[in-house]
């Protein structure tokens, strides 16, 4: 069982870790940072929490210790313009190096693809390997929706696992469109607002 529990900055290096470790084998992060690049993808999440996910975030707590993550932020303020990310990665995503280009080249599109429709961005959401489908997931996208439904709002995610995209739809997510982005397959869904 999972206890979740809104994030606290204090737990900022345990939700890196986690986030590192769940998302190093992601097609788009092996894409952008390489294979296994443990140090590339805790630069990047630590970045984004210290910097970039404004908005809401929880953990789920197995234990007392981080199992998981999740992030969402109301548009139209949940993706910057696409014109920001090169700015952007000239300062904020100078530790990621020689992956600059592939992130740009990935957020710029995902901010091109952010729909204009009111909605509550999900992302990201990552659960540490060992307790994947263990119910820590499904604990933290419960509390996502219920967010939605008290602020009557529809919900938007990308993601890049096949296995994912069946994950959401069993929380009411539909594919929008689904195209190659640096070289992997990725999903963009929507959950309509109730």
């Amino acid at each position: 069982m999972f206890e979740v529990k809104q994030y606290s900055p204090d737990r900022l290096e345990e939700c890196v870790t986690l986030l590192a470790e769940a998302f190093v084998e992601s097609p788009l992060h092996r894409a952008a940072f390489g294979c296994g690049r443990m140090d590339q993808n805790r630069s990047f999440f630590r970045i984004g929490l210290r910097q970039m996910f404004f908005g809401q975030a929880f953990v789920a707590l197995a234990d007392g210790a981080v199992g998981g993550y999740v992030h969402f932020r109301p548009a139209p303020d949940c993706m910057p313009a696409p014109e920001q990310v090169p700015q952007a990665a000239a300062t904020l995503l100078k530790p990621l190096g020689e992956a600059i280009p592939q992130v740009v080249r990935w957020y710029s599109r995902w901010c091109r693809m952010d729909p204009d429709e009111p909605h509550v961005h999900l992302g990201p959401i990552g659960v540490a390997p060992g307790l994947q489908r263990r119910g820590a997931g499904s604990a933290l996208m419960q509390c996502y929706i219920e967010h939605l439904a008290r602020e009557k709002a529809a919900g938007y995610l990308e993601t890049d696992r096949a296995e994912n995209v069946e994950f959401y739809q069993k929380f009411g997510f539909v594919v929008l469109r689904e195209e190659a982005l640096i070289g992997t397959p990725v999903w963009y869904m929507w959950r309509p607002r109730e």
